[in-house]
C-alpha cells in the first residue's frame, strides 16, 4: 500500500526545511528513511559513516514504513529507503534497486513484568482470537496490533492458515490496541502491563531494552540461532534506491559493504549480509 500524496508532501517539506550544514557547501544531506525496525540500527551505521566521510551528512526521517520508503525514493523525496519487504508486483516499475543488507529474527516482545518465555503459533492464534485472556500469573493480556496493510501484520498472517484467520478476527475486535509505526509498538509495549506485539531483536537492541523477547516454540530469537535455522522467523531489510545512483548514495551503499558497517549491523541485532540485489 502506498504512502498518501499529503503524506509524501509532507516529507519534502521536511527535507526542504533542513539547515544548511557547514563544511562542504556543496554536499547535500543524504535523505534516509524506511521500516521502523531498521532506524535504530540506521542512527549507528549513520554516526560512523559521517565520521569516515566529515563533509557528508546524513538525515534520517521519521519512520514512513516500506511502502512509504519506496514510494518516497521513487519520487526523489528520499535518497535511500530501507524495506521490511521485497518489492510488490506494482512497485517492480518504478526504476528501484534492492539491496539486502541483514536479517533480523522477527520477535513477539513482551513488556518487563510478563512472566512468560516461550510462545508458539497455536497459542498466539488463541491469544489474537481473544480464548486466551490472560497469562499464567493471572496477568491480562494486552496484544498490540499493527495496521492491517503494515508488514509485521502481513509477516504474522504469513505464520500459519490458523494465525491468518485470528489476526483478522484481532482486527475486527473492538478495543484493541493499535500501533501505527514499529516505534509506536515498542513505546505502547513498554507502558502497557501484560502487553505481547510483534517486534525484532535490532529494535528490542537499539530501543526498547526494556522489552523481552519471547523465545519461539522453545528456541530463543539468538543472532546463533537464526544463522543455524533453528530460529525461523526473520525480517530482512533492504536499501532501496534508484537504478542510478547518486555519488553519495553509492558512497553509503558501499560503506555498508565494509567490515566496520558488518559489526555495526550485527552488534544491533541483525546477521549482516553482504548487500547485494534481493527482490
Amino acid at each position: 500500500m502506498f504512502i498518501g500524496s499529503s503524506a509524501l508532501l509532507s516529507v519534502m517539506v521536511a527535507v526542504a526545511a533542513w539547515p544548511a550544514e557547514a563544511g562542504d557547501p556543496a554536499a547535500e544531506p543524504l535523505r534516509i528513511s524506511g521500516t521502523g525496525s531498521s532506524l535504530g540500527v540506521l542512527r549507528r551505521l549513520a554516526d560512523a559513516y559521517q565520521k569516515r566521510h566529515p563533509g557528508q551528512t546524513v538525515r534520517l526521517l521519521p519512520s514512513l514504513g516500506s511502502a512509504g520508503a519506496i514510494q518516497a525514493v521513487a519520487e526523489g523525496a528520499l535518497d535511500l529507503g530501507i524495506a521490511g519487504r521485497p518489492f510488490l508486483p506494482a512497485e517492480r516499475d518504478l526504476g528501484l534497486v534492492s539491496l539486502a543488507f541483514a536479517r533480523t529474527p522477527f520477535v513477539f516482545a513482551v513488556g518487563p513484568k510478563v512472566t512468560a518465555t516461550s510462545i508458539g503459533p497455536a497459542e498466539l492464534a488463541r491469544i489474537y482470537r481473544g480464548e486466551t485472556l490472560t497469562w499464567p500469573d493471572g496477568t491480562r493480556i494486552r496484544l498490540v496490533l499493527r495496521p492491517r496493510a503494515d508488514v509485521d501484520t502481513a509477516f504474522v498472517r504469513a505464520i500459519s492458515p490458523e494465525l491468518d484467520a485470528a489476526v483478522e478476527l484481532a482486527m475486527n475486535r473492538d478495543g484493541m490496541l493499535m500501533a501505527a509505526t514499529n516505534q509506536d509498538c515498542g513505546e505502547l509495549l513498554a507502558r502497557t502491563p501484560g502487553s505481547i506485539g510483534p517486534s525484532t531483536l535490532t529494535q528490542l537492541v537499539t530501543e526498547t531494552e526494556t522489552l523481552r523477547a519471547l523465545a519461539w516454540n522453545g528456541v530463543a530469537p539468538t543472532l546463533e540461532n537464526l544463522a543455524s535455522g533453528a530460529y525461523p522467523l526473520v525480517k530482512t531489510l533492504r536499501l532501496v534506491m534508484r537504478g542510478r545512483p547518486t555519488a553519495a548514495v553509492q558512497s553509503f551503499v558501499d560503506f555498508m559493504g565494509s567490515p566496520e558497517a558488518r559489526r555495526i549491523v550485527e552488534r544491533a541485532g541483525n546477521l549482516p549480509v553482504e548487500p547485494a540485489p534481493a527482490r
